[in-house]
């Protein structure tokens, strides 16, 4: 009879249990809840009435010896869960899993955080409701960094310290470092990344673009124009400003980097001492030439071991097709081994672009280098201006041909000037800058003119939204599943073999 009262008493609960999940699930109590209900406590209500009315009245031996074996494994099981708990709070790791790393942190972010002299603090300000996804990201920062610490704060419950951080809406982040702050309204890696480097630099470096010789227009948001590009140089925490040297007469002293983008008109023979006078002084020069430049000033660039070819350069394996464009778009896979393309591989390419390679003869002083060139199936087209072109062996270069060059001038001891030139400035309009590496890459090349090497890697993932949309049936039978009948099973289970071996 014994055994029969359990069986009785096993279906009941069963039978309770699927009325209330079939409730939860569909929201709507129907007969069959109602039946499963009633049959359920009944069959539970008779099984254990006959349980206890017929139950064994002394522990056998065998049970005592089976239950202090159950106490004694779940006293040694919570012993050595406390011990790895305490030790997990003290040596933990933090592994992504995701198909592509997701959720781990950029290389230049992980850079930054390693590279923290000072210590910076994050006053999270946020519904406690609302502060899972900011957490995940402030306690990856937290995780690479002792310098870094994170707090969130409900402005609800401390409306003091928003008024005193001059916060005014929820879901912003003041990070602060010394006297330092900024404030950040929408939280992602590349805006706290930012921030941090922000609050911690003690001397924003500045970039200068040249105007007055019908260069790109930094400002402009069109197709042609280089608003995305100085944007992302700003986010790099530098200064931009244009300056027309005609007027200035000289390159101020604050100026970290010049850039000449894409000239169409002569620079006069006084602009390039000027210019010359500022590279004496260990200054730094990155030049964008196009085909079809003026001459003074690649004649300027010959006087240091770089020569800009009169031609455009092909490349034959059809590859610029694939954005939609024709021969004259050279694609470079291949890098020369330098600071700028440090955990760099990917492909760029340079919409119209003329040769730049570096020269043997010329002063001691100056060393120059290839920094990329075209696939082998390229060369460099002297006679452009025809219709059709074709390679030419007397007159065209073979590929792989070079279309960028650094030149190095050491002026005394450790103090150098650097001369960075690509025979195209198209790669980094806003057309052009979006696609493959071109982004990357032109802000490398920045990054390294103003001997800021730390920042020369890929920019912080965008993450992509691979959320699973489930109802709510849909989402509370999941539940169900996994959090209560996988565990119910091997409870049951249990239950069995220790009834079994009790026999």
């Amino acid at each position: 009879m014994k055994k029969y009262s359990n069986i009785l008493i096993f279906t009941g609960v069963l039978l309770i249990l699927y009325s209330l999940v079939n409730y939860s699930i569909n929201q709507v109590w129907d007969w069959v809840s109602t039946l499963t209900l009633v049959v359920g406590i009944l069959a539970g209500g008779v099984g254990g009435y006959y349980y206890f009315r017929f139950r064994e009245k002394e522990f056998r031996l065998r049970s005592l010896i089976y239950g202090g074996n159950v106490v004694g494994s779940i006293v040694i099981f919570l012993a050595i869960a406390s011990i790895l708990a305490f030790i997990s709070t003290r040596h933990n790791a933090r592994v992504d899993l995701t198909e592509k790393g997701l959720f781990s942190l950029a290389d230049q972010t992980r850079t930054v955080l390693n590279n923290l002299e000072r210590q910076v603090t994050a006053y999270a300000f946020y519904k406690t409701s609302d502060q899972r996804g900011a957490q995940d990201l402030l306690d990856e920062y937290s995780y690479r960094s002792g310098s870094f610490r994170a707090e969130f704060i409900d402005p609800n419950e401390k409306p003091q310290l928003a008024r005193q951080y001059q916060v005014s809406q929820y879901n912003t982040v003041v990070v602060e470092s010394g006297i330092k702050r900024e404030t950040i309204t929408d939280l992602n890696e590349s805006n706290l990344t930012n921030a941090i480097m922000k609050v911690t630099r003690d001397l924003d470096k500045t970039i200068y673009f040249t105007t007055g010789h019908g260069e790109i227009d930094i400002a402009d948001e069109g197709s042609q124009g280089y608003k995305m590009y100085t944007d992302g140089i700003k986010k790099e925490n530098y200064l931009v400003k244009t300056i027309n040297v005609a007027e200035e007469k000289k390159i101020p002293e604050d100026c970290s980097v010049l850039v000449i983008a894409s000239p169409k008109a002569d620079f006069f023979e006084f602009e390039l001492d000027s210019i010359g006078k500022y590279i004496d002084r260990g200054g730094k020069l990155m030049v964008l030439i196009d085909p079809q430049w003026r001459p003074s000033l690649v004649e300027f660039l010959e006087k240091y071991k770089i020569q800009v070819g009169n031609n455009i350069v092909v490349d034959a394996t059809g590859l610029g097709q694939l954005f939609g464009m024709g021969p004259e778009v050279p694609l470079v896979s291949n890098y020369e081994d330098h600071e700028i393309f440090k955990e760099f591989n990917t492909m760029t390419f340079y919409p119209v672009a003329c040769s730049v390679q570096p020269l043997d003869e010329g002063d001691s002083k100056v060393t120059s280098k290839s920094l990329f060139k075209t696939n082998q199936s390229s060369w460099g087209e002297t006679d452009y201006e025809q219709g059709r072109v074709s390679y030419n062996q007397d007159v065209d270069i073979q590929g792989p041909v070079s279309i960028a060059v650094v030149a190095t001038k050491t002026i005394s001891g450790n103090k150098k000037a650097q001369i960075l030139v690509v025979g195209d400035s198209d790669f980094a309009k806003n057309a052009y800058i979006k696609n493959s590496g071109n982004f990357d890459l032109s802000l490398n090349m920045i990054n390294w003119l103003a001997e800021e090497e730390d920042m020369i890697t890929i920019r912080p993932k965008e993450i992509d939204d691979r959320r699973v949309n489930l109802t709510q049936k849909e989402s509370k039978t999941i539940m169900y599943i996994s959090v209560i009948a996988l565990p119910l099973v091997i409870i049951i289970t249990g239950t069995l073999v220790y009834f079994r071996r009790r026999k």
